[in-house]
């Protein structure tokens, strides 16, 4: 295991030998020997979507807007009838709702490195013109389809006391093992890992907490501490994927697991996801390991993209 006192930001993430081309990062874990074990793991083909709304409101980004191209429009035909026809289209903010963060959303300048982004990727990447050259979500086009880890913190820290993470309990190094061993589960190259915060119940316990300007403005949430990254390291882990709006604790602060994650290791980020339904599942039948699917939207010099998830258990 890693040290856990290393610097979690300054180590150059580097392409590993199977990542050399395309810098995909951690996606380079997930093989075709892992779909398959993934796949082994469906016991009830039960398919839960993960994915909130993306016409309800958001956390800290715009709210979509949907507009009318064509509404009812009518077309004639020789006989009497008319064709009706309905298109539309929609201003939406990529890292709205549950989303991906691209390699590229997140990056470190430091004195005398370089790079900037994973893999020693500089500025030049995301400049003169917008968007990323190399560590767009584009890297992520192939689509994603592996094993998740379902980690269910509440249960694990709150034992009962409440419905969410409270202030301050926050996933820990050592909350992330003990939960390993307590449902006898390793982790495994290519693997995402899954953390149910409760967050969707703070927000109903708390409302306008995330909303600016209103009078209980107060936009705190729990989330997995940098600490972690060593486990995520050795484990070869793909992905980190939270249902609060960034993973890490909210406030970010310097956001030093983004930083760890995304420039250092090439795991990439996933927030905002719909998990109370899946925690449900994962209570009831005791599984906490299941094939999980993934299609981002193919912008592939974007920052960021809705998910479209699903768990297949």
């Amino acid at each position: 295991m890693c040290s856990t006192g290393h610097d979690y930001v300054s180590q150059l993430g580097m392409p590993r030998d199977a990542d050399k081309e395309g810098r995909h990062g951690a996606y380079s874990y997930i093989t075709p020997q892992t779909v398959l074990d993934a796949l082994r793991l469906v016991r009830h083909g039960t398919v839960i979507p993960l994915n909130l709304a993306l016409d309800t409101p958001t956390v800290g980004r715009p709210n979509l807007v949907h507009h009318a191209r064509m509404h009812n429009q009518t077309r004639p035909l020789p006989d009497g009838r008319f064709n009706v026809v309905n298109d539309d289209s929609v201003d939406l903010a990529l890292q709205s709702h549950t989303h991906w963060d691209a390699l590229a959303h997140w990056g470190v300048i430091e004195p005398g490195n370089k790079g900037v982004f994973y893999g020693g990727v500089g500025l030049d990447d995301t400049w003169p013109e917008f968007g990323s050259k190399t560590l767009g979500i584009g890297t992520l086009a192939g689509g994603i389809v592996t094993r998740a880890v379902f980690f269910d913190m509440v249960a694990h820290i709150e034992k009962g006391e409440s419905t969410y993470l409270r202030d301050g309990h926050d996933i820990t190094r050592e909350a992330v093992l003990s939960y390993l061993e307590e449902h006898k589960l390793e982790l495994r190259p290519g693997d995402a890992a899954i953390f149910y915060t409760g967050f969707q119940h703070r927000l109903a316990e708390n409302p306008g907490s995330w909303v600016r300007g209103h009078e209980n403005h107060n936009p705190v949430a729990s989330g997995v501490l940098p600490e972690t990254l060593p486990i995520w390291e050795e484990g070869k882990t793909f992905a980190l994927v939270g249902d609060n709006p960034s993973v890490e604790p909210n406030p970010m602060g310097e956001g030093v697991l983004h930083a760890g994650a995304l420039k250092r290791l090439g795991i990439y980020l996933g927030e905002l996801f719909k998990l109370d339904d899946l925690a449900e599942h994962c209570r009831r039948h005791d599984q906490y390991e299941f094939a999980f699917t993934s299609t981002p939207l193919n912008i592939p010099k974007a920052f960021g993209s809705p998910a479209n998830a699903t768990a297949i258990l």
